[in-house]
């Protein structure tokens, strides 16, 4: 194989070493499966707060939920004031931070397209209709 190196110049490729593709920007692998906050659970008169739907990425049918049963779900938002944030590592310093979260978990399926209803410690907020939610893979089943 040959390359062009310049103007008029050509240079073949197995005279260059490999140079071992190091990328500076390795980020750790995704704990966490993507997933959308579709709506509350309802039915045409009533609304169930308690009970929220989800769309996980890539699942579209009621047997790819089996997986995702037990799973922690975690809806993350940004508050309009930070928090001091107690670590149990470092008993001495304090961090703030406006990050907070609302953990829940993924209960059953909902329909046969690949919805599941979860439950969280404390309701979604409206606001949250449409937001991203993080759909842990932990605890394992397996």
């Amino acid at each position: 194989l040959i390359r062009s190196v310049g103007l008029g110049e050509f240079k073949r490729m197995s005279d260059e070493k490999a140079a071992p593709s190091q990328n500076k920007d390795t980020r750790p692998p995704r704990l966490y499966v993507k997933g959308s906050f579709v709506n509350f659970r309802r039915s045409n008169a009533n609304q169930r707060n308690h009970t929220a739907l989800l769309q996980i990425e890539g699942v579209n049918s009621k047997e790819d939920v089996e997986f995702y049963l037990g799973k922690r779900v975690a809806y993350i938002y940004k508050a309009k004031r930070a928090r001091t944030k107690h670590s149990g590592i470092q008993k001495d310093t304090k961090q703030t931070s406006r990050f907070r979260v609302i953990w829940g978990k993924v209960c059953r399926a909902h329909g046969n397209n690949g919805l599941v209803r979860s439950q969280f410690k404390k309701n979604l907020p409206p606001r949250a209709l449409g937001g991203a939610v993080r759909i842990m893979l932990y605890p394992s089943r397996i």
